[in-house]
C-alpha cells in the first residue's frame, strides 16, 4: 500500500462520494444506501488498480538549484526525495526555508523533463528513477519470471563482489509502486555477494492484471513472490532471501501462510510492511475523518470482493510460526501502514525478529530519512545470515 503522494489532511470529499455513488439521496442525509455507497467508494479506492493519479505540489517557483513547492508533510521533511509530474522528474535535496504555505528545498538532479513554475506533480520517497544501470550504476539482465497469469518481467542483479554467495535475494515492491522502490538498496545487496531479482506482479504496468482488476492485498499477488521462488531455484538459487515493501510485505507474509519452506527461505526483510489491514484502513479513514459506519462498510466490502474473512487480514497471529531471522523496518509516523501492528509482530516473533524504528520520516522512509544507518543495518543483517 504504499502512498507516494502525500496531500494535507482534509475532510472527506462527502459530496463527491454521494454523488458519483449513493446518488441523490444520500445527498440529504446519511442514509442505508448512503453509507453503502460511501463503503463501495473507500473500498474502491483501497482495491482499484487503476485510481486516478493525483498532483498535489505545485512548483511556486524555480531558479537555478532552488525550488519553492507548496508546502505538505513531505515536501517540508529534509530528507532525499523526488518531486515527480507528468513529463519529468527530479531528486529533492535539503530544505532551505519554511513557511505556511511553501518550502524552498535544493534541486539535487533533474533527470528527466524540464521544471517550470507552475508545474504540478507529487513527491516520492523512491528518489531514483530509470533501471539498476541507469539510477544506480549496477550491471543487470532483464528476465521474464513465468508467472501464474503470464509473464513477470524483472531485474536480476549480480553481485558486486568478487566472493559471490548462491543465495538469492527476491525483492517486492509495494502497492502500486515500479520496481524502482528497490533501487535505494540495491548497491547494499549486490554488496552482499547475492543476486538479487527485483520481481514484478499481477497488476504491475508492465505484468499481466489480475481478471478482476484488483488489487489482492498479496492474497493472491504471494503465488507470483512464489513463481520468483521457482525461478531463483531453476536457476540454481541454493536459499532466498526476501525482501519486501508495505504491501510487498503482506506478500510475503501470506506467502508463509501458504508455503512450507522447509528450510529454503533464509532470512527476511520487511519494510514498513502490512501487517494489519484493518487497523491500517481504520487508521487512514480517521485522517480523513470518515464515520466508523462507513470504515465498517468498506471493510466488508473488501473482505466480500477478495473472498477472506476479517482474520485473514492480520498477519500477527503468523508471528509464533516465525522460524527465520527477520529484519523489520518501522516508522512511528507513518501515515499509510499503521506502525502499531508490525511492532507487535516483532515482539510476538523474538527470537527471531529485529525490529529497527525510526521516527519522522514516514512510509518506507527510514532509508531516506538516513541511507548510511539504513544501509548499514541491512548490511550487517545480510552478513549474519
Amino acid at each position: 500500500m504504499t502512498a507516494e503522494t502525500a496531500a494535507p489532511v482534509r475532510k472527506w470529499p462527502r459530496r463527491a462520494a454521494y454523488a458519483g455513488l449513493a446518488g441523490a439521496a444520500g445527498l440529504a442525509v446519511l442514509l442505508p444506501t448512503g453509507t453503502a455507497g460511501a463503503g463501495w467508494f473507500l473500498a474502491g479506492h483501497v482495491l482499484n488498480v487503476n485510481g486516478p493519479r493525483v498532483y498535489p505540489v505545485r512548483v511556486r517557483a524555480y531558479a537555478g538549484n532552488r525550488i519553492t513547492l507548496t508546502r505538505t508533510p513531505d515536501t517540508a521533511r529534509s530528507i532525499p526525495l523526488s518531486f515527480v509530474w507528468a513529463e519529468g522528474h527530479a531528486i529533492l535535496g535539503d530544505v532551505i526555508s519554511v513557511d505556511r504555505a511553501t518550502v524552498t528545498r535544493e534541486i539535487a538532479e533533474v533527470t528527466r523533463g524540464s521544471l517550470t513554475t507552475g508545474v504540478r506533480g507529487y513527491t516520492s520517497g523512491y528518489v531514483f528513477e530509470g533501471d539498476p544501470s541507469t539510477a544506480r550504476g549496477l550491471p543487470f539482465d532483464e528476465v521474464v519470471v513465468p508467472g501464474e497469469l503470464g509473464p513477470l518481467p524483472a531485474w536480476l542483479v549480480p553481485p558486486t563482489t568478487e566472493q559471490v554467495d548462491d543465495t538469492w535475494i527476491i525483492a517486492v515492491h509495494g502497492r502500486g509502486a515500479p520496481r524502482g522502490e528497490a533501487l535505494r538498496v540495491l548497491p547494499t545487496l549486490a554488496a552482499s555477494g547475492r543476486r538479487t531479482l527485483v520481481v514484478s506482479y499481477r497488476n504491475d504496468a508492465d505484468a499481466p492484471p489480475s481478471y478482476d482488476r484488483r488489487f489482492h492485498l498479496g492474497h493472491t499477488e504471494w503465488r507470483d513472490v512464489r513463481s520468483a521462488i521457482d525461478y531463483a531455484r531453476s536457476a540454481g538459487a541454493r536459499n532466498v532471501i526476501l525482501m519486501g515493501w508495505s504491501m510487498g510485505g503482506a506478500a510475503i507474509l501470506n506467502l508463509l501462510r501458504e508455503w512450507d519452506h522447509d528450510g529454503y527461505l533464509r532470512g527476511l526483510v520487511l519494510d514498513c510492511p502490512v501487517v494489519d489491514w484493518t487497523e491500517t484502513l481504520r487508521m487512514n479513514a480517521r485522517q480523513l475523518n470518515v464515520p466508523p459506519v462507513w470504515t465498517w462498510t468498506a471493510l466488508r466490502l473488501i473482505q466480500h470482493r477478495l473472498g477472506v474473512r476479517g482474520a485473514d487480514l492480520d498477519y500477527r497471529p503468523l508471528a509464533a510460526r516465525l522460524d527465520v531471522p527477520t529484519l523489520l523496518y518501522v516508522d512511528h509516523d507513518d501515515r499509510t501502514v499503521a506502525p502499531a501492528p508490525t511492532i507487535e509482530f516483532a515482539q510476538a516473533a523474538a527470537p527471531h525478529a529485529t525490529l529497527v524504528e525510526t521516527r519522522e520520516a514516514g512510509h518506507c522512509r527510514s532509508w531516506n530519512l538516513d541511507p548510511e544507518a539504513y544501509e548499514k543495518r541491512l548490511a550487517d543483517f545480510l552478513r549474519s545470515l
